[in-house]
């Protein structure tokens, strides 16, 4: 089996850009709100954001699956097969996400290419680029369930337990 020793610099260089896109859109996306609420005249803000909303949301869904924030029904597979049979169900919905986020990212691929000629109305940029936010995301979401699949858990999550009350 592969070790994490010999991806963690180049998985954890990833993690630090993917964290900082994600600060740093978001930053964008409230100070371009609020320029538009105070300046009532930003004709550009609804379009970029929605678009810049994208790479936020398929970004920040990487950092939810790396820290196994996403839904899990796993009270009905207990309920149904047990606990015995758990990781191996387990193994198969991650196997069937991860063919769909495959999928899901060809299919971004081929919207990128076919919007790059196209410019957003308002400001003149390709909306290739932020169709872009889905293969990169979809990918990213893979590489970190396939490291779930083969670890049985992330293996770059710290695990020290904090104040936090678990159902917040």
């Amino acid at each position: 089996m592969l070790t994490v020793e010999k991806f963690a610099g180049l998985y954890k260089l990833i993690d630090l850009i993917r964290k900082a896109a994600v600060v740093v859109l978001f930053a964008f996306i409230v100070g371009s709100m609020g320029f538009q609420i105070v300046l009532r005249n930003l004709e550009w803000t609804n379009e970029i954001l929605r678009y810049v909303n994208i790479w936020v949301i398929f970004l920040g869904a990487g950092l939810a699956v790396k820290h196994s924030e996403h839904l899990e029904m796993t009270f009905l597979c207990e309920k149904l097969f047990g606990r015995t049979r758990r990781t191996f169900l387990r193994n198969v919905r991650l196997v069937i996400v991860i063919g769909f986020l495959i999928v899901i990212a060809v299919a971004g691929i081929f919207k990128t290419v076919s919007a790059a000629t196209l410019h957003a109305q308002a400001f003149p940029i390709s909306i290739g680029w932020f169709y872009l936010a889905i293969p990169v995301g979809c990918m990213l979401m893979v590489m970190d369930y396939l490291l779930i699949l083969l670890y049985g858990r992330h293996p770059f999550v710290d695990r020290t337990p904090t104040m936090e009350d678990p159902a917040c």
